[in-house]
Protein backbone atom coordinates (compact mmCIF):
# COMPACT_ATOMS: atom_id res chain seq x y z
CA UNK A 1 0.00 0.00 0.00
CA UNK A 2 3.11 2.10 0.68
CA UNK A 3 4.65 1.60 -2.61
CA UNK A 4 1.30 1.87 -4.22
CA UNK A 5 0.54 5.58 -2.59
CA UNK A 6 3.77 6.60 -3.48
CA UNK A 7 3.64 5.69 -6.93
CA UNK A 8 0.71 7.32 -7.41
CA UNK A 9 2.37 10.38 -5.67
CA UNK A 10 5.12 10.09 -8.07
CA UNK A 11 2.88 9.43 -11.52
CA UNK A 12 1.77 13.38 -10.40
CA UNK A 13 4.52 14.30 -10.07
CA UNK A 14 5.88 13.09 -13.28
CA UNK A 15 2.66 14.82 -14.95
CA UNK A 16 3.23 18.22 -13.06
CA UNK A 17 7.10 18.66 -13.15
CA UNK A 18 8.07 21.60 -15.93
CA UNK A 19 8.92 20.68 -18.94
CA UNK A 20 11.44 23.72 -20.52
CA UNK A 21 10.85 21.91 -24.06
CA UNK A 22 7.26 22.87 -23.93
CA UNK A 23 7.55 26.11 -21.75
CA UNK A 24 5.66 24.61 -19.16
CA UNK A 25 6.28 25.64 -15.15
CA UNK A 26 6.31 23.61 -12.36
CA UNK A 27 3.10 22.42 -11.28
CA UNK A 28 4.88 20.56 -8.05
CA UNK A 29 7.75 21.50 -6.18
CA UNK A 30 9.35 19.05 -4.28
CA UNK A 31 10.76 19.98 -0.95
CA UNK A 32 14.61 19.53 -2.06
CA UNK A 33 16.12 22.70 -4.49
CA UNK A 34 18.06 21.11 -6.54
CA UNK A 35 17.30 17.33 -6.83
CA UNK A 36 15.15 15.88 -10.03
CA UNK A 37 11.78 13.62 -9.48
CA UNK A 38 13.82 10.53 -9.74
CA UNK A 39 16.58 11.66 -7.39
CA UNK A 40 17.11 9.16 -4.12
CA UNK A 41 15.98 12.60 -2.41
CA UNK A 42 13.01 12.52 -4.24
CA UNK A 43 12.42 8.62 -4.37
CA UNK A 44 12.92 8.61 -0.74
CA UNK A 45 10.39 11.60 -0.21
CA UNK A 46 8.07 9.42 -2.36
CA UNK A 47 8.06 6.68 0.71
CA UNK A 48 7.53 9.38 3.34
CA UNK A 49 4.75 10.48 0.83
CA UNK A 50 3.20 6.97 0.73
CA UNK A 51 3.21 6.72 4.18
CA UNK A 52 1.93 9.70 5.52
CA UNK A 53 -0.87 9.45 2.27
CA UNK A 54 -1.69 5.95 3.62
CA UNK A 55 -2.63 7.00 7.45
CA UNK A 56 -4.43 9.85 5.15
CA UNK A 57 -6.58 8.11 3.43
CA UNK A 58 -7.21 5.09 6.32
CA UNK A 59 -8.31 7.60 8.65
CA UNK A 60 -10.20 10.32 6.81
CA UNK A 61 -11.68 8.08 3.59
CA UNK A 62 -14.34 6.49 5.18
CA UNK A 63 -15.44 9.14 7.33
CA UNK A 64 -16.11 11.26 3.52
CA UNK A 65 -17.53 8.57 2.26
CA UNK A 66 -20.48 8.39 5.21
CA UNK A 67 -20.65 12.00 4.93
CA UNK A 68 -21.28 11.87 1.17
CA UNK A 69 -23.34 8.96 0.57
CA UNK A 70 -26.42 10.76 -0.28
CA UNK A 71 -24.37 13.07 -2.93
CA UNK A 72 -22.75 9.95 -4.17
CA UNK A 73 -25.86 8.85 -5.70
CA UNK A 74 -27.52 12.15 -6.30
CA UNK A 75 -24.35 12.86 -8.49
CA UNK A 76 -23.75 9.59 -9.98
CA UNK A 77 -20.06 9.07 -8.36
CA UNK A 78 -18.62 12.48 -9.33
CA UNK A 79 -18.33 13.20 -5.37
CA UNK A 80 -15.02 10.28 -5.67
CA UNK A 81 -13.46 13.08 -7.11
CA UNK A 82 -14.26 15.72 -4.15
CA UNK A 83 -13.45 13.10 -1.62
CA UNK A 84 -9.82 12.77 -3.53
CA UNK A 85 -9.17 16.32 -3.58
CA UNK A 86 -10.23 16.95 -0.29
CA UNK A 87 -7.82 14.03 0.99
CA UNK A 88 -5.11 15.61 -1.11
CA UNK A 89 -5.83 19.29 0.06
CA UNK A 90 -5.26 17.28 3.42
CA UNK A 91 -2.00 15.74 2.82
CA UNK A 92 -0.74 18.80 1.49
CA UNK A 93 -1.64 20.51 4.86
CA UNK A 94 -0.23 18.14 6.96
CA UNK A 95 3.12 17.78 4.87
CA UNK A 96 3.34 21.54 5.12
CA UNK A 97 2.15 23.09 7.82
CA UNK A 98 1.64 20.53 10.78
CA UNK A 99 5.25 18.11 10.29
CA UNK A 100 7.48 20.62 8.12
CA UNK A 101 9.99 17.94 7.82
CA UNK A 102 13.67 19.66 6.61
CA UNK A 103 14.06 19.30 3.17
CA UNK A 104 10.66 17.22 2.63
CA UNK A 105 7.20 19.46 1.11
CA UNK A 106 5.12 18.94 -1.14
CA UNK A 107 3.09 21.99 -3.04
CA UNK A 108 0.83 22.73 -6.03
CA UNK A 109 1.33 25.32 -7.83
CA UNK A 110 -2.10 26.93 -9.19
CA UNK A 111 -5.62 25.76 -9.13
CA UNK A 112 -5.38 23.88 -12.14
CA UNK A 113 -2.53 22.01 -11.23
CA UNK A 114 -4.90 20.85 -8.55
CA UNK A 115 -7.71 19.94 -10.62
CA UNK A 116 -5.09 18.02 -12.90
CA UNK A 117 -2.74 17.07 -9.69
CA UNK A 118 -7.16 15.54 -8.43
CA UNK A 119 -7.66 13.75 -11.96
CA UNK A 120 -4.35 12.07 -11.88
CA UNK A 121 -5.12 10.99 -8.58
CA UNK A 122 -9.29 9.88 -8.77
CA UNK A 123 -8.09 8.02 -11.63
CA UNK A 124 -4.88 6.16 -10.17
CA UNK A 125 -7.00 5.31 -6.76
CA UNK A 126 -9.70 4.03 -8.84
CA UNK A 127 -7.77 1.53 -10.35
CA UNK A 128 -5.72 1.02 -7.31
CA UNK A 129 -8.71 -0.11 -5.34
CA UNK A 130 -9.83 -2.07 -8.40
CA UNK A 131 -6.86 -4.42 -7.70
CA UNK A 132 -7.18 -8.11 -7.12
CA UNK A 133 -4.51 -8.56 -4.19
CA UNK A 134 -5.87 -5.60 -2.18
CA UNK A 135 -7.37 -6.23 1.26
Amino acid sequence: SILLNASILYAITYFLWPNSDKSLEAGIILGCDTCSYTSIEAIKTYILWGIILGVVNTVLRPILKILSLPLFFLFLGLVSFLINGIILYVFWYIMNDILMIPGVSYEIQGNLNFVIAVAIFTVLNTIYSLLPFKK
